[in-house]
């Protein structure tokens, strides 16, 4: 009976590992309207299929929902209740087409619309405004439609229905100079699910642009090259100093400086675009500004190595005075928790050779112990009663001190006859 057993755990546990050779899938649920869209990685080893399975009573009972060819990655259900709780997990279907290890169990409550957007500023420069807002945690956000309006909101144009991106920024370019524009967003989920609109914001470009010499820059990756002519309002040039603003202008940080002479300078990118100027000094202390440059793409290099400073934090409205030349380094992001979960993850296989392993091991030391539990019973001899005490000791005893005893009669008889 116990080797059957054993034998039924061993079949289990070498199926799952040379089988799967990753376990359980790894699954996540995203919310949408009125349905839930399903991930997964796809398996390394071979499967037959991946079984899609729910749950209405918080998984204590589970029924397929669909079955999938084995290179399939996500699925949408679709024609559920909003704000209803629904239960669902993934499983492989193995070339024996028994069904592998469920993942873990995914927790989904489908809504009606994304949550409003907040934080929306506009910032301009030039012909262009870059919007930025905050950005949203909700994994169902898809992309933003935004909408402006040059007549003070009372009729709205959409400038692009759909962003195509959950990142919190988007710029405007070929706006009329002198203009005032107004901006709002709404969030899009997927499914159709469209949030309200922002509170609006409003900006307005400058008629003409600002500063002296010409200031243009190009875009490479995390970085941002700067490159400036020469001023001509000044006798000569002592060094150059870069400003960002991330405020439409209102403060400013210094991001670098340069011995004049040196007209570029390599800055990081700021997320959310930023506009710099440069500042030109001479050896007499006169000082010359360039034209202004508002610096932001729709297509965000990596965030990874991009800074996330805030310039202008420091500034008072007034042109700062020369700092360390130094550029600021990009701020990485923290990967700690990713790590952290990459090596949690133990291989499958190890593990089931160790769980193999204790079987094994288990298995031998119960039947050694069966064994020898019965070579024992077999070769245990029976019990000995001890002897009684024999009353024959006691007599015997007796009889010696009545043999000790009969010298002394004798003598006695001899005292007599004398």
């Amino acid at each position: 009976m116990l080797h059957g057993l054993f034998l039924k755990s061993l079949a289990v546990l070498l199926a799952a590992a040379t089988g799967s050779g990753l376990g359980a899938p790894q699954a996540t649920a995203v919310p949408g309207e009125s349905q839930v869209l399903i991930n997964w990685a796809t398996p390394t080893a071979s499967i037959n299929g991946i079984d899609i399975e729910e749950s209405l009573d918080s998984g204590n009972t589970w029924t397929t929902v669909t079955k999938l060819p084995p290179n399939s990655t996500h699925i949408r259900v679709q024609g559920l209740t909003d704000g209803k709780n629904y239960w669902f997990r993934v499983r492989w279907i193995w070339p024996d087409n028994s069904l592998g290890i469920p993942s873990a169990t995914l927790v989904a409550i489908p809504i009606n619309n994304p949550s409003q957007p907040t934080g929306l500023i506009a910032t301009a420069s030039g012909t262009q405004v870059a919007l930025n807002w905050d950005q949203t945690t909700e994994k169902s956000v898809t992309g933003y439609e935004i909408e402006q309006s040059t007549d003070g909101g009372n009729t709205w144009t959409v400038v692009t229905s759909n962003t195509g991106s959950s990142s919190s920024g988007y710029l405007i370019d070929n706006l009329t100079r002198g203009t005032t524009y107004n901006y709002r967003i709404k969030a899009l989920a997927f499914g159709g699910g469209k949030s309200d609109y922002s509170d609006a914001t409003s900006v307005k470009l400058a008629v003409s642009p600002t500063g002296g010499f010409a200031l243009s820059y190009k875009i490479t990756g995390s970085k941002i090259t700067l490159s400036w002519e020469t001023p001509q309002d000044i006798p000569d040039v002592q060094s150059y100093q870069v400003n960002a603003s991330g405020d439409g202008g209102a403060n400013w940080f210094t991001v670098a400086t340069t011995e004049g002479g040196i007209n570029t300078a390599l800055v990081p990118y700021v997320i959310g675009g930023s506009t710099y100027q440069v500042i030109a000094t001479s050896s007499a202390g006169e000082t010359s500004a360039s034209s202004i440059e508002l610096i932001e793409t729709n297509l965000l290099p990596d965030p990874v190595t991009t800074a996330t400073f805030n310039p202008g934090a420091t500034g008072d409205g007034s042109t700062p005075s020369p700092t360390d030349s130094s550029t600021p380094s990009p701020t990485p992001t923290d990967t700690s928790a990713a790590a952290t979960t990459k090596s949690s993850s133990l291989p499958i296989i190890p593990i089931a050779i160790v769980l193999v392993a204790i079987a094994v091991g288990s298995w031998l030391a119960i039947g050694m112990r069966n064994r020898g539990g019965k070579k024992g019973a077999k070769k245990r001899p029976k019990p000995k009663r001890k002897p009684a005490k024999k009353k024959k000791s006691v007599s015997t005893r007796t009889s010696t001190q009545s043999t000790q005893s009969a010298p002394s009669s004798s003598s006695d008889k001899k005292k007599k006859k004398k």
